[in-house]
């Protein structure tokens, strides 16, 4: 397939005009995120595209690289091939030119032994022979053939030279016998007898001779019969080398001109290699500026995650009953809320004098009732107290009684300030109850006619510290004792660290029980802030987190005296952010949201059954129960299948693993009914504090972000259980400063579970 760069250059001419930075916006029934998917999708398959035709170019380049060399390799040895038997040829010259210098130096031997120099000496054809049948061998046949003929000759060779060396010691004693037989015919007679025995002797020396010259006849006949066969197998395969060196040649320049065929196609495919390269080097650039769009549209997930799944719980939409909303036609309204604890202050409002008389007669009105109307209003001022204490003096002489006495001084929670424990309670109320910053609160009092700086406030911020450290520890032991905890962290500001060559960003830890909120800042977010947090409680206590590994390294050192319970809002946000910003991934994103809304409402069935107090729960509950483990058990399943079913590297497989590897953690709830699915409680808990962080800042120090992190715990607890926490504090502070500006001794009184019902109506807000 190919890319047409005049369609690419054009797009990217489009994508990068100077005047218009949305140059072909999509049409409105689209969106802007899907023509930027679109668009980069069809990129990303041309730059694809082109990246597979230049894979396949350069594979066929490499074969036909393969291909050249490979008849590179067969035309070199071919030539080696006809260099070796060019070299065996000379050989065989040279073998002949030294068999004709042998024959020669045979032939003076003859002569010397009287051999005829005009007739064929048997020797010299037996030697010639043998050359022939040495060069025929070399030339001619195959290995193992060659080998036994070599092995006949030599035997041959052997047998000849024997028989030469036995010729050569016979001419000796010939020559020998002559001369002692032209010696001995000089002798006496008495010699004959001897004369006439080496005559015998040398007769039967020639006979031995004419015997060696007729075996010798012999072999040079055998060795006549194998020299013509040789000499046809030599020609035989004379010819068939002809023919295949002939059609190797044929070959060789077929293969030759295919191979500059291919270099030609190969310089042609380079070229366009190069053009194909230039193009994908474009396209290239231009899907990073594609994916640099894409990168700014996902990092919008969260919006579109809000859109798509952000009005919808855990639970999901409820099937709508047909009521419609609000006051329903006909239907008594509840009224005005009554608001019977509220002082009441009477106002009479008369007309004027003139307007009370008949204006025609003179005559006054006279009463007639009244019409009563009511106005709720509220007045938040401050004031100063004067307070008067008269000194009375002595009239008599008695020196065991004082001169003067007068009341004692109101008591103030610090010495040497003017402020009441009203202004205290009210900038603590300000600042950690309704989180404002510290300047706003300084504004907010002088608003209401107590000017004071933010640096006042602040700096009494560290004498509050002594005063509500009873009240955390108590509740920090009251957190120890419940057996059902809720933790979570969030991300805190001190600015001091940044002194210490540290960052600044610490850890807001918070554990939440039934009746009880305790909070803790810490520059870490390791396991060992978590152990002490959370690793002082009783046995079998369940903690219910998400999978931060800091929660699970806690309940490996704790060895089961903690038990994680997962939060499924977790598990659910996995599949939210997996489809956001992925169109195709939505409708399984749904369906996953869809399966757990249906444990969230098969478990609120199954609740409404069930009865705390009781040993034994009834039938429906049971059913209850039975219901929900088997979609529990149907939702992991499916989760088997489709991890199984996916690559390695699919999107949507780290939100599937992730839930099956916590399985027993997300399954704690169905065994224990008392907790919850989710950790949401812990949640809301940090959502006032992050709140608080998002408009101060965080904390300066870390002696203040401690502070802070203990009256989050105190007023945290207080509305947790229905205390008014302004009064609360009011009272508080009243009783530490009638304490000498030290903290009651008696806590009973001032913890929601341990003060009485009474104590409880008084501390609660009116209404």
């Amino acid at each position: 397939m190919k890319i047409r760069t005049e369609a690419v250059e054009t797009e990217l001419a489009l994508l990068e005009g100077p005047d218009d930075p949305w140059p072909h916006s999509p049409p409105l029934s689209t969106t802007a995120e899907a023509y930027w998917r679109s668009l980069y999708e069809r990129e990303r398959t041309r730059a694809e595209e082109a990246e597979a035709r230049c894979e396949e170019l350069r594979l066929k380049e490499v074969d036909s690289r393969a291909r050249a060399g490979s008849l590179k390799w067969h035309l070199d040895n071919c030539r080696s091939k006809l260099a070796a038997r060019v070299g065996k040829l000379k050989e065989v010259r040279r073998a002949a030119k030294d068999a004709r210098a042998e024959v020669a130096r045979q032939e003076k031997l003859l002569r010397k032994a009287g051999v005829e120099p005009g007739k064929r000496s048997p020797l010299e054809s037996l030697s010639k022979e043998v050359a022939r049948l040495n060069k025929a061998l070399s030339a001619a046949l195959p290995p193992k053939e060659a080998a036994g003929l070599r092995r006949v000759v030599e035997k041959r060779d052997n047998t000849i030279a024997s028989l030469r060396e036995e010729l050569e010691e016979q001419k000796k004693d010939v020559a020998r016998l002559a001369d002692r037989l032209a010696w001995e015919k000089m002798e006496t007679a008495d010699h004959k007898k001897t004369i006439q025995y080496r005559d015998e002797e040398l007769i039967r020396l020639y006979g031995k001779l004419r015997e060696s010259r007729d075996e010798l006849r012999v072999s040079l006949r055998a060795a006549g019969r194998v020299k013509e066969g040789l000499k046809d197998r030599l020609l035989r395969a004379k010819e068939a080398l002809r023919t295949r060196s002939s059609r190797r040649d044929a070959e060789l320049r077929k293969a030759l001109g295919r191979s500059r065929r291919r270099k030609t196609a190969l310089r042609s495919l380079s070229r366009k290699n190069g053009r194909l390269h230039r193009t994908l080097r474009k396209s290239e650039a231009r899907r990073a500026r594609l994916e640099a769009e894409l990168a700014k549209l996902r990092a919008t997930g969260a919006v579109l995650a809000r859109r798509l799944f952000g009005r919808r719980s855990e639970r999901q939409e409820r099937p709508r009953t047909g009521r419609r909303r609000g006051g329903q036609p006909g239907a008594r309204g509840h009224g005005r809320t009554p608001r019977p604890a509220l002082e009441e202050r009477t106002e009479v409002r008369n007309p004027p004098a003139g307007a009370r008389v008949c204006a025609c007669c003179g005559q006054p009105y006279v009463a007639n009732g009244a019409r009563v109307s009511r106005i709720v209003e509220i007045e938040v001022s401050a004031h100063k107290r004067v307070i008067h204490r008269p000194r009375w003096r002595r009239r008599c002489d008695c020196a065991s009684s004082p001169v003067e006495v007068s009341a004692p001084p109101a008591p103030r929670l610090f010495a040497g300030t003017s402020f009441g424990t009203s202004v205290w309670a009210r900038f603590l109320f300000e600042r950690y109850a309704c989180f404002r910053p510290l300047r706003r609160v300084a504004a907010w009092l002088s608003d209401q006619g107590l000017p004071v700086s933010a640096g006042t406030l602040a700096a009494g911020a560290h004498r509050f510290a002594p005063l509500f450290e009873p009240p955390a520890a108590a509740i920090l032991a009251r957190q120890n004792e419940a057996a059902l905890r809720h933790g979570d962290e969030t991300t805190w500001r001190v600015q001091s660290l940044r002194e210490q060559g540290r960052s600044s960003r610490a850890w807001l830890w918070t554990s939440v029980s039934e009746d009880s909120v305790y909070f803790h800042v810490d520059s870490s977010r390791s396991a060992e802030v978590a152990m002490k947090l959370f690793g002082v409680g009783g046995s079998h206590t369940v903690l219910v987190c998400d999978r931060y590994s800091a929660y699970k390294k806690l309940a490996r050192e704790l060895d089961g005296s903690v038990i994680l319970g997962y939060c499924w809002s977790h598990a659910r946000r996995d599949y939210i952010h997996c489809a956001a910003g992925e169109e195709r991934l939505t409708p399984w994103c749904e369906r996953w949201i869809e399966r757990i809304a249906l444990l969230y409402r098969l478990n609120e069935a199954r609740l409404a059954r069930y009865d705390p107090g009781a040993e034994r729960q009834g039938a429906a509950f049971e059913a209850a129960h039975d219901e929900l483990k088997n979609a529990l058990e149907d939702l992991f399943a499916q989760a088997r299948r489709e991890v199984a079913a996916l690559p390695a590297q699919a999107r949507e497989g780290k939100a599937l693993r992730s839930l099956l590897n916590h399985r027993e953690g997300l399954s704690v709830f169905l065994e224990r009914p008392s907790v919850p699915m989710d950790n949401n409680q812990a949640e809301r808990a940090l959502r006032g504090p992050v709140i608080g962080r998002r408009l101060s800042f965080g904390s300066d120090s870390e002696a203040g972000a401690g502070f802070t992190a203990m009256m989050y715990s105190v007023l945290g607890t207080l509305s947790l259980n229905g205390i008014d926490t302004l009064r609360w504090l009011e009272a508080w502070l009243t009783a530490c400063a009638e304490n000498g500006g030290r903290p009651p001794g008696d806590l009973s009184a001032w913890l929601p579970w341990s003060m009485n019902e009474e104590r409880r109506r008084a501390l609660t807000a009116p209404g």
